[in-house]
């Protein structure tokens, strides 16, 4: 009962509830990129079909990331459809997007970058789909990623910058949006 009293006493007022909204949200982006950073490596280390085909069966590990569930979706199914990238979008998704949209004044280089990064991707992903050989796409998968590896880096570097400039100006950091 008294960490609940504490937990209430902290959150009394309309600045310290956006602030919290605003820590989730961080930490929700950094939690997306930590899982994409992890991916770009493992495509970076294939080097042949056992271990592309190695990584294929287990990317369904990685799926606590939006981009990899879909990116999954769209490797796994040779039937695309829009239903279907969008099924894989999941609540906490979308409310972690409305978020960001909330804070787009704030955030803007990030989504910029973000932008970038999901363009990059997509462009690799259809060039490798259109391969004619699995080398032609392991190629396309070492540019998905040094790119993408490069382009989470600095946003998560941003994320983490931009967190500990909120923590340490709280009151200012609230005003300000």
């Amino acid at each position: 009962m008294k960490i609940l009293k504490s937990i209430d006493h902290y959150v009394d007022s309309f600045e310290k509830r956006i602030f919290i909204f605003i820590i989730f949200i961080t930490m929700y982006w950094l939690w997306q990129n930590i899982w994409q950073l992890i991916l770009f490596v493992k495509l970076f280390l294939i080097t042949g079909y056992e271990s592309l085909f190695n990584l294929q069966a287990h990317l369904s590990n990685y799926e606590s990331s939006v981009l990899i569930r879909i990116l999954y979706y769209v490797i796994s199914n040779p039937s695309l459809n829009i239903a279907g990238a969008v099924s894989c979008i999941k609540l906490i998704d979308i409310m972690g997007i409305v978020g960001l949209l909330i804070l787009a004044q704030k955030y803007r280089i990030i989504m910029i970058l973000n932008g970038f990064k999901y363009i990059w991707c997509s462009i690799w992903i259809v060039k490798g789909m259109n391969s004619a050989s699995v080398y032609l796409v392991i190629n396309c998968l070492k540019w998905l990623s040094i790119g993408g590896f490069i382009l989470v880096g600095i946003v998560m570097l941003l994320w983490i910058v931009g967190l500990v400039r909120m923590i340490e100006n709280q009151d200012e950091f609230v005003h300000d949006l």
